[in-house]
């Protein structure tokens, strides 16, 4: 009870804190209400990996600390708003078979989720890092070759769940985190497909090897992808308005990706050509930079 307790926490107030990011960018009124669910969740699972940064490094990371940062995103939930024009045309049996192969995925997932973890990049990587972070109560570095150094932002999210929680909050906070780029792919899909289609495409997603072994695992390239998503996204939105506050939640996307692995910058290098593209490129480019900057820099500083 106490891991779901605590599983429940974690997502309610990942999605108050993307809320909240969207809602101080004035963009929230301007999505649906899938949409704000969707890059709320991706983006709140980024925020909080930021802010038990702070918390690890002022060596303060127990567990009264860890529950402040989680109670103070809730509120924010009340940003999303009710749901509206969900409702929808009837399932067609397409859909119906799409959702049944679907549903099937995600109990194949839940049976990882409910496991204890066994790969042994999990236990000797992703799931220890955070639970030496915990014996130690602050984050320190870690004398190793090629991973000692590594940006460890979603790892974060993970210390948050086991100190809280326990093993089994872990891994159903690793089975869920990862369905969030599912959500994003799907909502993503729908606004420019049919919905059998977007089904479709999420389907492949959610039962590709990759997904089904790393997804709720402690490896961090499924949740990346979601920062991924959310990026691409928000470019597409800011090439069709040309407004800056899009641009700068693509930013941030990528200063999430950035502070979560290596790789993130060679996703924020990619971006900038594109929105050089755009009428006003440079500054677009310049608030990109500038939002990856904040939501990447700490652990390279």
């Amino acid at each position: 009870m106490t891991a779901l307790l605590l599983l429940l926490l974690q997502c309610v107030a990942c999605v108050g804190y993307g809320t909240a990011v969207l809602r101080i960018f004035k963009v929230d009124g301007l999505l649906n209400w899938t949409e704000r669910a969707s890059w709320s969740f991706v983006l709140g699972i980024g925020v909080l990996g930021w802010l038990l940064f702070f918390v690890g490094v002022s060596g303060q990371l127990g567990s009264v600390a860890m529950l402040a940062v989680l109670i103070v995103g809730v509120p924010g939930v009340v940003l999303l708003g009710r749901p509206e024009g969900l409702n929808g045309d009837p399932l067609s049996r397409v859909e119906r078979i799409l959702l049944a192969v679907l549903l099937l995925a995600l109990v194949l997932d839940s049976l990882e989720g409910v496991s204890p973890p066994g790969d042994a990049d999990t236990l000797a990587y992703h799931f220890a890092t955070p639970k030496l972070f915990l014996e130690a109560g602050r984050i320190f570095f870690i004398p190793r070759a090629v991973d000692g150094a590594a940006p460890l932002l979603l790892q974060m999210t993970y210390t948050s769940a086991l100190g809280l929680g326990g093993e089994k909050a872990l891994t159903l906070w690793a089975m869920v985190s990862g369905w969030g780029a599912a959500l994003l792919l799907y909502v993503l899909a729908r606004n420019h497909m049919s919905r059998p289609w977007a089904l479709a495409i999420t389907v492949i997603w959610l039962t590709t090897p990759v997904v089904l072994y790393g997804g709720g695992s402690g490896q961090v390239e499924v949740r990346n992808a979601g920062f991924v998503l959310l990026g691409l996204a928000a470019l597409m939105r800011a090439r069709e308005t040309q407004w800056l506050r899009y641009a700068a939640v693509a930013g941030l996307a990528a200063g999430l990706f950035i502070a979560s692995k290596y790789t993130g910058l060679l996703f924020a290098a990619a971006c900038v050509p594109a929105l050089l593209t755009f009428k006003g490129g440079l500054r677009h480019a310049a608030v990109f930079g500038a939002m990856a900057l904040l939501a990447g820099f700490q652990w390279y500083l």
